[in-house]
């Protein structure tokens, strides 16, 4: 059992340290405004700030999505596409594929919770399809945004890090103590 529970433990902290290395290393591309919404090798994240896609993605939730070729994308999928790209007003939008046209080169969005469609967008403004959804961790993107959030993820980060080397290496203190040969460290 304690076998079960040091594995369980393990895999979870490598997947929070993966989580915030992502996190981090995205949060500062985006911080260099270097291929902003693709974020790293063509994965993104965004946060959703409306409640145009209720009752299936909410306010707050993190959505993590990835760019395709038009071709792979189809009616039904969930898209993050720019709204005013280029502008100081550009903005990610979360929405479904309601149509697509035949040449794949243009296509209209509508979200969940909207009842009409909005205006017909080019697959040039398409970043990607949502391919996870973590509810109500958007705070915690944004707040990791910040520089204050980026060196304090870092600074976690590198704290699971070590411990769970540590941990896993064995080394839990020294002791200092007498022998026949000498003082001598020993591991407990």
């Amino acid at each position: 059992m304690k076998s079960f529970l040091s594995s369980l433990l393990n895999a979870l902290l490598w997947a929070v340290m993966a989580l915030l290395l992502f996190l981090v290393l995205s949060g500062i591309v985006q911080r260099l405004h270097v291929n902003h919404a693709n974020g790293l090798f063509g994965i993104g994240y965004a946060v959703v700030v409306s409640g145009s896609m209720e009752p299936n993605i909410h306010v707050d939730d993190m959505i993590i999505y990835h760019d395709h070729k038009p071709e792979e994308y189809q009616t039904g999928d969930v898209i993050v596409y720019r709204r005013n790209a280029g502008t100081p007003e550009e903005m990610l939008i979360t929405h479904r594929i309601v149509e697509i046209s035949e040449d794949h080169s243009r296509l209209t969005t509508r979200g969940d919770a909207n009842r009409v469609s909005d205006p017909e967008i080019s697959f040039d403004d398409v970043v990607g399809r949502l391919v996870w959804r973590i509810p109500r961790f958007g705070a915690v993107v944004e707040f990791i945004k910040k520089p204050w959030g980026i060196a304090l993820a870092a600074i976690l980060l590198l704290a699971l890090f070590t411990g769970n080397l540590l941990v896993s290496t064995g080394w839990t203190g020294r002791k200092k103590v007498r022998t026949l040969f000498g003082e001598q460290y020993l591991r407990y």
